[in-house]
Order: structure tokens, then C-alpha cells, then sequence
């Protein structure tokens, strides 16, 4: 019986040992064994690598499930080391271990299609009435298709380009004492409507989100919402910026002077003037990321 045994292995190590030797992968000479496809991730022109805190490379199968999550840099390639599978699909996420936003929590074999990032909802008290969210992270994405090309032993390094997902603003409101007659702090600003939901294909949507950004008080007297950040408005529409005075509404923004609306642009920053000394003025003016406009005062 063990000789009947040991005559059904010998054929089937024979035929593996041979194979290796034909592929000239064995232990002693390595050089022309596959190693897997090297990808490197790559910034927008401009953006400093400090500015991504982390970045997670979501890697899905040619029928599009998961087959891991690997943390990557922007200085070295990572290395996609899946035989067998003929295409490769890639998606990367940069800035979202903060818990600033929701990510899906995806498990090996997930599909693509159950993955999304989205805001998160707003702890204030008046969140439930009015779906207020967060402002979202600084949130980076990318995606690429790859064909693991098992039969070269030395593929050539793939690229992948991510790009920034979410745009930002600021907002100069000059005048509101003057147009109420009183000298308190007591203003409020609700921006409405964005999508509140980005899919792995980087595609938004979602519920509309509302964001409550606090206002302070310059010495100039002018109110100012520093720079916060806001996903994309649906369909490329416009905001309203709805100003409060003790809760109650005081005034509704929906477009510049000439009547242009208010849509914030994906990496820029939408610098914001709403003046109310005499007639109200409304001014609008998209710089690159993080640059903010000084507005000219009149007296």
C-alpha cells in the first residue's frame, strides 16, 4: 500500500519540478520569477506630500471584489503581487483615517459598488431638522485598471494620478449690524444644498447635506467664515446661503450681482462677499486652494 503510494506522488513532483525548471523559477536563481506589478501613486502638481496624511489603496479583481486594503505613500510604489488574476482594479482614498469622514467598511470579497465615502452628520441639535453635515476631509482619489501581466517577470511600473474631491470657501459678510441696528454677535449662516456621498467610482450623490460654518467677528466688524470645506453641489447647481439673526431669517443668497450662482469648484476656493451696507452686494470671486481675496472696503 505505501508503495502504490509513494508511485501516484512521484509523477505529480516530477511534472511541478519540471515546470519550474522551464520557467527558470527556482530557489537558486530567482531573476525570472514574477514579483507582482509595481504602482506608484502620484500628487496633483502644487500639492505638498504633507498635505495627504494617509492613503489607502483599495485593490478589487477583474469581477470587481476586493482582494485587499494596503496602505501607500507617494514616495515609493507598492507592489500588486496577485497571480492569476488577469486584471487588477484600483482605487485610492487619501485622508480618511481621521474620522472626520464615514468610509464603507469594506471586508475581502466585497464588490466595487458597495463602496462610498460621505460626510458625517452634524452633532448640533438642529441637525435632524435640517440635515446639516460636517465639512468633509481634505479628501484625495484615484483610479486606475491594470493588466497583471503574470507572463513578464518584470512588468513595468504602473501610475496612478489622484486628484482633490472636495472644493472650499470662505465668506466676508460686511455690514450685518447696520442692517439690523443692533451691535450683538448673535448671526448665524446655514449653506445649502451638496451632495453628502462619493462612490468608488467618484461619482457623488447621496442626501443633500446642509453646512452651519461658525462666523466671527473682526475688528472691522465684519463677520467672516474662514476657509471650510464642501463636496460638490448636484447637477452643478447653485448654493443658498440663508443668514440668520436670532434664529430667525434674515436674509437668502442665491447669486452674485449679475446673477451669477453660487457653485463651489472641485480644488478651487469660492471667495465669498455678501455686503449689505446700503444695497446688498454679492461678489464672487474662485482663486486656487487655500488663497483667500481681501476685499476692498468703501467707505
Amino acid at each position: 500500500m505505501t508503495g502504490a503510494c509513494k508511485f501516484r506522488f512521484i509523477p505529480g513532483i516530477y511534472y511541478l519540478f519540471t515546470l519550474l525548471l522551464l520557467s527558470g523559477c527556482i530557489a537558486e536563481n530567482t531573476d525570472d520569477c514574477f514579483e507582482g506589478v509595481p504602482l506608484k501613486v502620484n500628487l496633483p502638481a502644487g500639492v505638498q506630500q504633507e498635505t495627504i496624511k494617509d492613503i489607502s489603496l483599495y485593490v478589487f479583481d477583474d469581477k470587481d471584489l476586493l482582494l485587499d486594503i494596503l496602505p501607500v505613500n507617494s514616495t515609493e510604489p507598492v507592489t500588486l503581487n496577485y497571480p492569476g488574476i488577469p486584471t487588477l482594479h484600483c482605487v485610492a482614498l487619501g485622508n480618511t483615517r481621521d474620522g472626520a469622514m464615514l468610509v464603507s467598511p469594506l471586508k475581502k470579497g466585497d464588490p466595487c459598488s458597495d463602496g462610498f465615502i460621505s460626510l458625517k452628520p452634524s452633532a448640533s441639535a438642529r441637525a435632524a431638522e435640517t440635515g446639516f453635515y460636517t465639512s468633509p476631509a481634505d479628501l484625495f482619489y484615484g483610479e486606475l485598471k491594470i493588466e497583471n501581466n503574470t507572463t513578464s517577470n518584470h512588468p513595468a511600473e504602473q501610475s496612478m494620478d489622484v486628484s482633490r474631491m472636495t472644493a472650499s470657501m470662505n465668506i466676508t459678510l460686511r455690514g450685518l449690524q447696520k442692517l439690523t441696528g443692533t451691535d450683538d454677535g448673535n448671526y448665524s449662516l446655514v449653506i445649502r444644498e451638496t451632495s453628502s456621498r462619493m462612490d468608488f467610482s467618484g461619482n457623488y450623490g447621496g442626501a443633500p447635506a446642509s453646512y452651519s460654518p461658525a462666523m466671527t467677528l473682526a475688528a472691522n466688524k465684519d463677520f467672516e467664515v474662514s476657509m471650510f470645506r464642501l463636496f460638490p453641489t448636484t447637477n452643478g447647481s447653485g448654493l443658498t446661503i440663508d443668514i440668520y439673526h436670532n434664529r430667525s431669517l434674515l436674509k437668502s443668497i442665491t447669486a452674485d450681482g449679475s446673477g451669477n450662482p453660487i457653485v463651489p469648484v472641485v480644488g478651487k476656493t469660492t471667495n465669498l462677499l455678501l455686503n449689505f451696507e446700503g444695497s446688498v452686494g454679492v461678489e464672487i470671486e474662485i482663486t486656487g486652494w487655500g488663497e483667500t481675496v481681501v476685499w476692498k472696503e468703501y467707505n
